[in-house]
């Protein structure tokens, strides 16, 4: 059963669920899902972050980060960091970008490597938040 969020274009909320289905994937890849109950019942409720509680909108400041490096070493990943954290839909992306869909995803996980690379290769708060939040 297809359903649709008002507020969100029907393509976003595709894009979404499939960043969310790659991200448990991978994660199944690198660890056994121990207990499947704490898994929805984080997805569902996430707790809140340290972050949070400090007044620190880590999320922000994490996208501040790879967009700073982006800028600094990678101008197509820059562009399309931007487009992403404006939270396009991936197809709306694509269309603009004249490209076919699959091809902007997979330069954006391209790109997200550059960014995993770096949060296990760099030390500081941002990127130990990042770490531990899985962001990458």
């Amino acid at each position: 059963m297809k359903r649709k969020l008002k507020s969100l274009p029907e393509d976003t909320v595709e894009d979404l669920a499939r960043e969310a289905m790659v991200t448990l994937y991978r994660l199944s890849r690198r660890e056994t899902l121990v207990n499947p109950d704490a898994l929805a019942t984080t997805l569902v409720p996430p707790a809140q972050s340290a972050g949070k509680e400090a007044g620190v909108d880590m999320l922000e400041l994490f996208r501040f980060v790879v967009l700073e490096h982006f800028r600094q070493h990678d101008a197509p990943c820059h562009e399309l960091a931007i487009e992403f954290f404006t939270e396009l839909s991936w197809s709306a992306i694509a269309r603009r970008q004249q490209l076919r869909h699959s091809t902007v995803i997979k330069r954006w996980s391209a790109c997200m490597e550059q960014v995993r690379e770096l949060a296990y290769a760099q030390r500081g708060p941002v990127w130990e938040w990042a770490r531990q939040a899985r962001i990458v």
